[in-house]
């Protein structure tokens, strides 16, 4: 690219003429004479400050040979509400309506590309003249770029703006889908929540910048371009603030502390002209840093990341990186440098990612060796119930029976087949109504009836009969009651009750054992282990067992929490 006499001259690279002091300025109807020899701030200084209807024009050249040679296309920028461009006299194109009055509000977009036509173009020297107001804002006046070039070109540099920024959407919208399904698969908590929330604004800002370089957002809207974006930008490290207030389980003190450092940092840098976004986040990073008092899980990489999150706003800030070559070497490198800010936030999100991924790996190993291990007490207490002495004792019973009392004989193989077939198809069960749970424990006290030649007896109160627990638990309590609790020829009496409170629902198992300093809760037996494994299975975290003596027996108690 040449001048002659300071005027740019296209000869088959881009010019952008809003960068050269090649303007000149004119108000109103009459075209007053304003300034000459503008570029685009100066423009912006001189119309920025009242309304009306503006003329600029600008001058290149070129020559005969260049305009034959190829396509010449134009690109404009802007974001001045309505534009009428006219290259030496010739309408080139409309974006929004220019009138000269107040009422105008037809804006047009934020980016044009146009074919100039050959004949529009003369040898030598050629005028542009643009025709604008800005009634609907009047500090809305940017000339971003008056460019003449190759639709190649164009593209390319198009190209450049968003394959980085078309990536992100994706990696940000995938992170956002996967936060939203951990959220409502991990009990709701409320980091999830919080960090889908962050990657929806980044997905919103380079959607945005995928939109504006693509010609597709309006020249001027209710809120500046950049107010929207550097906005957006802001909430998110705010947000941050509470994923690692939430992640890191700080008091509410370090929260608010943390927002107030927040407002004051905010205000120093916006007062003192420092670039807000690179300041803010520096926030999440010393925020971090204050976890290595608490030895929180996962803070060094956290922390890692928060630092390049910072680290690479400051570059992106600092153009530092982009006056290597290796950066132009290839379009998709120079789209990543120029959206290193984006790129910081997908690190940390890779980060948080990475963290989910190894806590749902742990739950599950974690679950894996809990289901192994009630599968091995399940066996061994299925093997328990079929012990010889079970049998030996049940088969001499029925021997003296079948002689003596033949019908009682057949009440007692009527019990023991209903409580092994019971055992058969409830053991492999998760959750078993609860009515199949009393059955079975009746038919064993029918059993132990007829072999301890006493009454043993279970009432139930308060209980529908189609709330499901996991099967055999009440039975192991009422066969721990009958081996601990009582001897002999001794009667027994089981009650068994459901109360459902707000927060949990508890089964109550009493038996009227006179038996003073024996708890059979504290006994070491398979049986009860398998209950403890049945509820940490069904309900991690969320049960509890105990027994204690009461007035006139003993009571089991177990409490079941509520989901939250």
């Amino acid at each position: 690219m040449q001048t002659i006499n300071n005027i740019p001259e296209y000869s088959g690279n881009v010019i952008d003429l809003s960068t050269f002091d090649i303007a000149t300025l004119y108000k109103g109807n009459t075209k007053q004479f304003l300034a000459d020899k503008l570029n685009a701030k100066g423009i912006y200084e001189h119309v920025s400050k009242e309304e009306g209807l503006w003329y600029v024009t600008l001058d290149f050249k070129v020559t005969e040979e260049t305009i034959n040679n190829g396509d010449i296309w134009m690109q404009f920028r802007t974001n001045i509400n309505a534009v009428n461009l006219y290259l030496n006299d010739k309408l080139l194109f409309r974006n929004g309506r220019v009138e000269n009055t107040s009422q105008a509000k037809i804006g047009g977009k934020n980016l044009v590309k146009k074919r100039i036509p050959k004949d529009y173009l003369v040898n030598g020297y050629n005028k542009i003249e643009i025709e604008f107001t800005n009634y609907k804002n009047k500090t809305n006046t940017n000339f971003r770029d008056v460019s003449i070039g190759s639709l190649e070109a164009f593209q390319k540099h198009t190209a450049v703006m968003t394959t980085a920024p078309i990536l992100f959407f994706g990696i940000f919208i995938f992170f956002l889908l996967i936060n939203v399904v951990l959220y409502f698969s991990l009990n709701k908590k409320k980091v999830f929540l919080l960090l889908a929330l962050l990657f929806l604004i980044n997905s919103v800002l380079v959607a945005y910048e995928v939109l504006y370089w693509n010609g597709f957002v309006s020249s001027t809207s209710f809120i500046h371009s950049y107010t929207l974006r550097s906005g957006l930008e802001h909430i998110t490290y705010f947000i941050l603030l509470f994923v690692l207030y939430f992640e890191y389980e700080y008091q509410k003190k370090t929260l608010f502390l943390s927002i107030l450092a927040f407002i004051i940092v905010y205000v120093i840098a916006a007062s003192t002209n420092t670039n807000i976004a690179v300041t803010l986040s520096f926030l999440p990073f010393v925020m971090s840093l204050l976890a290595s008092s608490k030895k929180v899980k996962n803070r060094a990489i956290i922390t890692i990341s928060l630092f390049v999150l910072f680290l690479l706003n400051y570059l992106d800030d600092s153009n530092s990186i982009e006056s290597y070559a290796f950066v132009y070497s290839n379009f998709i490198i120079t789209s990543l440098v120029y959206k290193l800010d984006n790129l910081g936030m997908i690190i940390f999100a890779l980060v948080m990612i990475f963290i989910s991924a190894k806590g749902i790996l742990h739950k599950t190993k974690s679950l894996n060796e809990a289901k192994l291990k009630l599968e091995r007490l399940e066996y061994q207490f299925l093997q328990k119930r079929i012990l010889p002495h079970f049998i030996i004792n049940s088969l001499m019973s029925l021997q003296q029976l079948i002689s003596k009392e033949p019908e009682t004989a057949s009440k007692m193989i009527e019990a023991l087949s209903e409580e092994f077939h019971l055992l058969s198809i409830m053991g492999k069960k998760k959750l078993v109504p609860i009515h199949q749970e009393i059955e079975i424990c009746k038919a064993h006290l029918r059993i132990m009836s007829i072999q301890q030649k006493a009454s043993y007896k279970m009432k139930v109160n308060g209980i529908i009969g189609d709330e499901m627990i996991p099967p055999i638990i009440i039975h192991t309590l009422v066969e721990n009651g009958i081996t601990h609790g009582y001897s002999g020829n001794q009667d027994a009496n089981f009650e068994l009750s459901k109360q459902e409170t707000s927060s949990s629902i508890l089964y109550r198992l009493f038996n009227d054992s006179t038996i003073e300093k024996i708890d059979m809760m504290t006994t070491s037996g398979t049986g009860l282990k398998y209950v403890e494994a049945r509820l940490e299975e069904c309900y991690p975290g969320k049960w509890k067992l105990h027994s204690n003596k009461i007035k006139n027996g003993w009571e089991s108690v177990i409490e079941i929490k509520h989901n939250v």
